[in-house]
C-alpha cells in the first residue's frame, strides 16, 4: 500500500489543528468565567465538587491542545521532507 501526502494537505492539517486548538483553549476561559460568574463566592459542596471535576477537564483539554500541537509540528515536519527531497 502507497501513502501520498501533499504539502497543501499537510499544511491544512496544520491550519486546522491550530484552528480547533485555539477553539478549545477560547471555550475553556469562557466557560469558566461563565460559571465562576454565576457561582462566585458559592460555598456548596457540589459545587466545589464540579470545580474540582472541572480542573481536571480542562487539564485532559489542555493534554489534547498539546497533541493538537505535536500533529501540527508532524506536518511541518513532513512539508520540510517533501521540500528537499521530493525533487529527487
Amino acid at each position: 500500500m502507497k501513502f501520498t501526502i501533499s504539502k497543501y494537505a499537510a499544511q491544512q492539517v496544520i491550519d486546522q489543528s491550530k484552528e480547533a486548538a485555539e477553539n478549545l483553549n477560547r471555550n475553556m476561559q469562557l466557560m469558566d468565567r461563565q460559571i465562576n460568574s454565576q457561582f462566585i463566592g458559592l460555598k456548596d459542596p457540589a459545587f466545589i465538587s464540579y470545580l474540582e471535576l472541572s480542573m481536571q477537564m480542562q487539564e485532559v483539554l489542555k493534554q489534547i491542545s498539546g497533541k493538537m500541537e505535536a500533529v501540527s509540528d508532524y506536518c511541518q515536519k513532513v512539508i520540510t521532507w517533501i521540500d528537499q527531497y521530493g525533487d529527487m
